[in-house]
Formats: structure tokens, C-alpha cells, sequence
């Protein structure tokens, strides 16, 4: 499993690296959604874990640029903002899930264990 993690902050850049770390995940860490959109283009990801409130372009508008070229990867939002209109608008804009922030190792697990499967079911 190869997964991109798209956070800006460094705290959780070391948490989530430490989750992939115990999974036995290979990851690649960018602090921005410009870093997340190049990354796509230039990497071939299973995943991506993408933030919402980042600088340069937020995850929102990284994901719509995503899309533009790469419409099967699955893209969980990992964010403090749960509310209804940013989880809206995080999968309007091509997320496939939504996982609020604090989250555990089991948490992303399970998040991106229901990401790929239903992927597998519409391959299927």
C-alpha cells in the first residue's frame, strides 16, 4: 500500500507517519494541496489522505484538480472541520470519504479498508 499524506502541520505530519509506519505502509508526507496535486501527477498512490485547511490550495480544490486526471484513486478528508457543509463539499469536490480529526491508527484503518473495498465492488 503506497499513500499519499497531504497535512501542513507538522504534529500531525508526524502522527500520521507513525500510523503508516506501524501498518507497514509505504507514504510520502507534502505540507500543502499544490505539493498533494503534483505528486498525483508525478506518483502512482492507492490512497490519498488529504486536509482540508492548507496553504497555497486547501484539500477541497486539490481534489478537483486530482480529478481532472485521476477519477478512481480513492481520497479520504482527514480534517477538523466536521461540519455538514465541508463534508458536502469534500465529496462534491471527489472525496470518497470523510474521517474527522483527532483520529486513531484504527480510525485511518478502517476508513481506508471501506475506501478499497467499495473500489474493488464497482471494479467487480
Amino acid at each position: 500500500m503506497k499513500v499519499l499524506i497531504a497535512e501542513d502541520n507538522q504534529l500531525n505530519q508526524q502522527l500520521m507517519s507513525l500510523y503508516m509506519k506501524r501498518l507497514d505502509w509505504d507514504f510520502l508526507v507534502v505540507s500543502n494541496g499544490l505539493q498533494a496535486v503534483e505528486a498525483c501527477r508525478n506518483e502512482l498512490f492507492d490512497l490519498v489522505l488529504m486536509d482540508i485547511d492548507m496553504p497555497v490550495l486547501d484539500g477541497i480544490e486539490a481534489t478537483r484538480y486530482i480529478r481532472i486526471f485521476n477519477s478512481y484513486i480513492p481520497i479520504i478528508a482527514v480534517t477538523a472541520f466536521t461540519d455538514d457543509t465541508i463534508r458536502n463539499e469534500s465529496i462534491a469536490a471527489g472525496m470518497n470519504s470523510f474521517l474527522p480529526k483527532p483520529c486513531s491508527r484504527n480510525d485511518i484503518f478502517a476508513a481506508v479498508s471501506a475506501c478499497l473495498n467499495r473500489k474493488e465492488e464497482k471494479v467487480a
